[in-house]
């Protein structure tokens, strides 16, 4: 056995077509560079192709340390000591960067190969032997969470829905079908780290093994998530005119006239979601105001919204092309007037989506992502197998200029929906008490046993509490035989008429959504609203009970 120490480290997966390893270089980190790393000369018995480039830094001064040295004078001399090492490994047809240090900070990130820690993970990791996720919704509420458990357990185990989020890491073990021994927990990223010696031929044996897993095996079912997200190159044509298209939404009136795509097919898209959220590393506890600036122009966002952004970039001069989302740089502001976060370019604060029949497109963390054709074909036909009841319920139409100040909003079109109809009883916002507190069972109830939850649609968050609702009000009904009474007892109160099928409720769960124009349900929903959407009604049918959607149309 040997004793060499084991270490983890990060390898990255470059693209291919590198014209020389020195490309794969931050321009300030090549040969040159301000910051330029050395290029190392190599012992015989390195593997063929092996290049390394290496620097140290200790001309840096901890911030603790320049606050404390008046107290303690010893810290006068701290500095800090940061060491880049870059190891460039030939594996086949394809190189990997095999980063210590600081170095992986020193890859130009348009050479490396996105997601392929992930892509590694979503066909060999052990889902029953996990340690950690971390993932961002990517719908407006940005919700990003990160979940450790420290003993290995199943996916089901953490609680999180994986379909419909960004997945950032995941740390596991592998599948007993992957024979390498040793490695320990892997972390998945972009890049891939696991334990093993530093031998770069035994490195390179097992980067060869992983590289041939990704191209060649199965993904998991419950990971296959993972790769339904495919990265776009940030030099790529359609990144730039979905950048453009991202431009006219924003900026509207003030978007520069080259700033419109010229790709029909982009151009054509429809925008689904468009919110302003903060990157991951902001702890948003402290942050009292956002700044904005581009060049001279300074403004301040006072909250975390779209139109704040805009009344922010309001007295800037000139117009907004498709540069202004790296231009603009944004930055958090504490209470003491200090920074929150680094200042970074306006694109790394959006959230965006656009899609036709077609295509989906996403940004989120300033990277951009179209939604794997397969997987959209997928979700549109399981979406397709929702009963569609508008016709049997012929919901009247939510009309605006109908709405009073006694009957305004979702309630008002409820109690207006229950007029001149005896199949229709009204229940909104007549709550019924169970242990875990009030719960609104359904919006109206018909006759037939539909218990119908009503939403007008104005984002993912609205509709991800919609389908919430509807689920909780029927898992409630099952289990909670005190709630179930009272809720008999209430109709009962209404009309006597419904109190037989009352009695046999939870059967038909049926989620109404108000649209304007001609956008249909559900099919025109954004991607994470039509997981969300999925994930309860498949909840639903496990439950017996039928799940189904209507649309109602929405007038001024």
């Amino acid at each position: 056995m040997s004793d060499a120490p084991k270490l983890r480290f990060n390898c990255y997966l470059l693209r291919d077509g590198l014209p020389s390893y020195e490309k794969a270089l931050r321009t300030q980190y090549r040969p040159g560079g301000r910051d330029s790393l050395a290029l190392l000369s190599s012992a015989e018995g390195a593997p063929d192709g092996c290049v390394a480039y290496f620097a140290t830094k200790s001309d840096a001064v901890p911030p603790w340390s320049r606050s404390l040295s008046p107290i303690f004078s010893a810290l006068d001399a701290v500095r800090s000591v940061s060491h880049r090492l870059v190891i460039f490994l030939p594996v086949g047809e394809r190189v990997f960067a095999v980063c210590f240090g600081y170095g992986s900070s020193s890859l130009e990130w348009s050479w490396i190969e996105p997601n392929f820690g992930l892509r590694f993970a979503a066909r060999a990791y052990n889902t029953f032997a996990l340690n950690e996720i971390r993932s961002r919704r990517i719908d407006p509420s940005a919700r990003t969470q990160s979940v450790q458990i420290p003993n290995r357990t199943a996916i089901r185990d953490f609680d999180v829905e994986l379909e419909g989020e960004f997945i950032r890491r995941v740390v596991g073990e592998l599948d007993a079908g992957f024979e390498v021994d040793g490695l320990g927990a892997v972390v998945a990223t972009d890049s891939v780290a696991f334990k093993t010696e530093t031998n770069l031929h035994e490195v390179r044996r097992v980067l060869k093994q992983m590289l041939e897993k990704v191209e060649g095996g199965d993904v998991r079912e419950d990971l296959r998530f993972i790769d339904a997200l495919e990265p776009l190159r940030s030099n790529a044509e359609v990144t730039a005119e979905l950048e453009k298209l991202l431009v006219q939404n924003l900026f509207a009136g003030r978007a520069a006239k080259q700033s419109a795509p010229t790709d029909e097919d982009v151009a054509s898209l429809d925008p689904l979601i468009l919110s302003f959220a903060p990157p991951d590393d902001l702890t948003i506890e402290n942050v009292h105001a956002i700044r904005v600036k581009r060049g001279d122009d300074v403004g301040f966002m006072q909250e975390m919204r779209i139109d704040s952004l805009l009344e922010a970039l309001s007295d800037f001069r000139g117009s907004f092309g498709r540069s202004a989302l790296k231009d603009v740089k944004v930055m958090a502001i504490d209470s003491d007037g200090n920074p929150a976060s680094q200042s970074t370019p306006l694109k790394n604060w959006l959230i965006f989506e656009a899609a036709s029949e077609e295509k989906r497109y996403l940004l989120t963390l300033g990277k951009w992502f179209a939604l794997a054709e397969s997987y959209a074909r997928q979700l549109d036909e399981d979406l397709a197998g929702i009963e569609d009841v508008t016709s049997v319920l012929n919901l009247r139409d939510w009309v605006k200029s109908e709405e009073t100040e006694e009957e305004s909003g979702e309630g008002g079109y409820n109690k207006r929906a229950k007029r001149n109809r005896d199949d229709l009883v009204c229940l909104d916002t007549d709550t019924v008490t169970s242990l875990g507190g009030q719960i609104e069972v359904c919006d109206l109830f018909h006759k037939d046993g539909f218990l119908i939850h009503v939403k007008k649609y104005t984002d993912s968050q609205t509709l991800s509490h919609l389908f919430s609702q509807g689920y909780v009000a029927a898992t409630t009904l099952t289990e909670d035989g005190d709630y179930r009474l009272a809720f008999i007892e209430k109709v009962k109160r209404l009309s006597t008429d419904f109190e037989s099928i009352a009695s046999q409720a939870p059967t038909k769960v049926t989620y109404a959504i108000a649209v304007s124009g001609s956008r249909s349900i559900p099919m025109s929903l954004p991607t994470f609203s039509k997981v969300n959407l999925r994930g309860f009604v498949r909840k639903l049918r496990r439950m017996q009970v039928a799940p189904s959607v209507a649309r109602i149309q929405m007038r001024d």
